[in-house]
């Protein structure tokens, strides 16, 4: 089953997120900054990260930056509540870009359909 890296500041957010997830089958992993996600990334096959933008230490657009360079076919949905902030580039390298207030159902259509767009699976590049 794919795997799910989200990373998000807000914990109770996040854990929703994990429990939906997991409920749906997918491998979840979690990270509540920038850095601690961007660690979890290198470290593990991700099929897909969920981005939150707007986060302390590293914005979501910075996190992307440093994903993106090490693992440039890594799909990214952006998840948050502030739609408008999120950069234009963030915007056009993102696999999806969903609102938090439109609930789990729109996230796990994005992660499907962000998956099922993949070009390299994550253990290809993790090998």
């Amino acid at each position: 089953m794919p795997t799910i890296l989200c990373i998000d500041n807000d914990a109770n957010f996040l854990e929703l997120q994990k429990s939906t997830l997991e409920a749906n089958g997918y491998t979840v992993l979690i990270a509540s900054d920038g850095p601690a996600g961007s660690t979890l990334a290198s470290k593990s096959p991700i099929d897909v990260v969920v981005l939150a933008f707007n986060m302390q230490r590293m914005d979501g657009g910075q996190v992307a930056e440093v994903l993106l360079k090490h693992q440039p076919n890594l799909s990214i949905v952006v998840c948050t509540d502030f739609f408008d902030a999120v950069p234009g580039w963030l915007r056009w390298f993102a696999a999806a870009c969903v609102e938090k207030r439109h609930g789990p159902d729109v996230l796990l259509f994005a992660i499907r359909q962000a998956i099922a767009h993949k070009k390299v699976p994550a253990q290809a590049v993790a090998a």
